[in-house]
């Protein structure tokens, strides 16, 4: 019994210094959010808005810029409030006036729509206090899977500053000005198809 206690003692000390010295996880200076820039009305139809695809460097919480040498990485002391992809998926469904006959949804509600809005993002970097967003959007027809319209949207802002905080900032307008664009894509389409 007593060997066993000390065999005990012995491996609990010996994993409390293993996790001692574990490094501290790094904790942003600021989390930014996605946020619709306009309100577009005129939305004739309902709409599924999908979540973009985009690389996995761009989907997640990371700020990413571009180095002059084409080499990518995370801006210091800044992350989205989420997975960019989904916030950029909020930010579409908020640029649709809620006053319009139609309206936009996420998919996961379960309703159903005639049309869906999906999108893939090519660009979302910093290149210096350059921000750059660009996204493919393509509007389909829910029943046959047929594409009804499609086209390259870019958006770019730059910072006022050097810093973490307005490079961020600058990504953020970006990215908030792709999804204005984005919804007002879809609000033309729709509107041809008519």
């Amino acid at each position: 019994m007593t060997k066993t206690f000390f065999s005990i003692a012995l491996l609990s000390t010996a994993l409390t210094a293993c996790v001692s010295v574990l490094p501290e996880p790094d904790v942003p200076d600021a989390l930014y959010k996605i946020e619709a820039s306009v309100e577009h009305p005129g939305l004739t139809e309902n709409i599924l808005v999908r979540e973009p695809e985009a690389a996995r460097l761009i989907a997640g919480q990371g700020l990413v810029s571009e180095r002059g040498d084409g080499g990518l990485r995370l801006v210091a002391g800044a992350e989205w409030a989420g997975p960019a992809t989904r916030q950029i998926q909020f930010a579409m469904i908020d640029s649709f006036s809620a006053d319009s006959d139609g309206h936009a949804l996420a998919p996961e509600i379960g309703a159903m729509a005639d049309y869906e809005l999906a999108s893939r993002i090519a660009d979302l970097k910093l290149q210096g206090e350059r921000a750059t967003c660009r996204m493919l959007v393509s509007v389909i027809r829910s029943d046959d899977r047929s594409l009804l319209a499609r086209t390259e949207i870019e958006a770019s802002s730059t910072a006022r500053g050097r810093s973490s905080a307005d490079r961020a900032i600058a990504l953020r307008a970006a990215a908030s000005d792709c999804a204005a664009q984005a919804s007002l894509f879809a609000i033309e389409a729709l509107a041809d198809a008519s």
